[in-house]
């Protein structure tokens, strides 16, 4: 017979079972609570096979180029930015206002062939990272004539 589980959400604190629900079952961003989902984001993607090359498009709003992080490993790609911006309203010598927004985003993927860097280009526009990776060509193997 299987065991069944109960779970009563609580009431007073609905936000205190999304933090702790699923913690020890699961890892990875689907462990996180919903409310931090907006703080790191698992960044959407395109991949297109252009024949000699992969041309990805990740969505990265509010990150800067310079905070873009992208390796390139044999078929693996990784790509990760965090942002943070601060803003402040002050009126005389008393803060009325302060915004802070913190984000970070992250995926990691594997392409179908291994990829080469060399000609491989990164390109960041309108919080869109581009990139386009050239497919390794295939070593032909070499029969070796024994004496």
């Amino acid at each position: 017979m299987a065991n069944l589980l109960v779970r009563r959400r609580n009431e007073l604190m609905p936000w205190f079972d999304d933090m702790f629900s699923d913690f020890m079952s699961r890892s990875g961003l689907a462990a996180m609570p919903r409310y931090a989902e907006s703080m790191m984001g698992r960044a959407l993607m395109d991949v297109v096979d252009k024949g000699d090359t992969y041309e990805i498009k990740v969505d990265m709003p509010g990150a800067k180029k310079e905070d873009i992080n992208v390796t390139v490993e044999g078929s693996r790609v990784a790509i990760s930015a965090e942002t943070k911006s601060e803003k402040e309203e002050k009126e005389g010598d008393k803060v009325l206002h302060t915004e802070r927004f913190a984000a970070s985003y992250a995926r990691a993927f594997e392409l179908p062939v291994e990829v080469t860097d060399a000609g491989a280009d990164a390109h960041f526009e309108d919080g869109v990272l581009t990139l386009t990776l050239h497919k390794r060509t295939p070593q032909s193997s070499k029969r070796l004539e024994v004496h």
